[in-house]
């Protein structure tokens, strides 16, 4: 499951990836505005079994994504192994990851994921070159001062393998963006804001982009 930094790509996500699994599903509604463009997103998830969680998500832009993760315990750490596919009009893309997070104090946990991300453009004609291999990664604390209210910090760094980045809006190989999100987490519900910065991509199937964008969204816990 692509996180979910990556998807739900929310601190407060990856914070609560690191608790026990529960057969409980969840769903998720948020919106984004970079600029002047808004994209909405619907995302659900299930825990199937005791390691093994399923998401699906759809975004207003077309963008469906579909992923899975397994869980386990080694110690202290929490680590998980994800993969997903998502596709767009003109985009498939590929990614298998691991994710890792421990506590280091009853309130404050650190975290860190890295992935391999292969993205396949479906055009009139095959051009390779449109092509590109990604790895992503990504390092973070999540720190909670009350039990309602969590706060997180990611550093995101995105480095290009192969193709290159000349149709996008920032030509550059090596781009890095910062998550700052708040979640409020009363018991059933989950609402939180994001702030990101830096260059990187509002959506997977989405250009990168050096404007900062505020995203806002709230999770349901059945």
């Amino acid at each position: 499951m692509k996180f979910i930094s990556k998807v739900l790509a929310v601190a407060a996500i990856l914070a609560s990836s690191f608790q026990p699994a529960t057969a409980e599903p969840q769903i998720g509604f948020q919106v984004s505005k970079t600029g002047d463009d808004w994209i909405g997103t619907v995302i659900g998830s299930i825990q199937a079994t005791e390691e093994i969680n399923v998401s699906a998500e759809i975004d207003s832009t077309g963008y469906l994504e579909i992923g899975t993760g397994y869980g386990v315990m080694f110690g202290q750490f929490y680590t998980e192994a994800f993969a997903s596919y998502g596709r767009a009009d003109s985009i498939d893309i590929y990614d298998l990851g691991i994710f890792t997070g421990t506590a280091l104090t009853e309130n404050l946990m650190a975290f860190a994921s890295t992935s391999h991300e292969w993205r396949d453009t479906k055009a009139l004609i095959d051009i390779d070159w449109l092509d590109q291999r990604e790895w992503k990664s990504s390092v973070g604390l999540s720190y909670s001062p009350l039990t309602w209210l969590n706060t997180s910090y990611n550093f995101n760094h995105d480095r290009l393998l192969s193709g290159n980045r000349w149709s996008q809006d920032v030509v550059n190989d090596n781009i890095n963006s910062h998550d700052i999100t708040i979640t409020f987490k009363p018991k059933w519900v989950e609402p939180y804001l994001k702030y990101t910065y830096g260059e990187y991509r509002v959506r997977p199937g989405e250009r990168v982009t050096s404007e900062s964008s505020y995203e806002m969204g709230v999770n349901f816990k059945f």
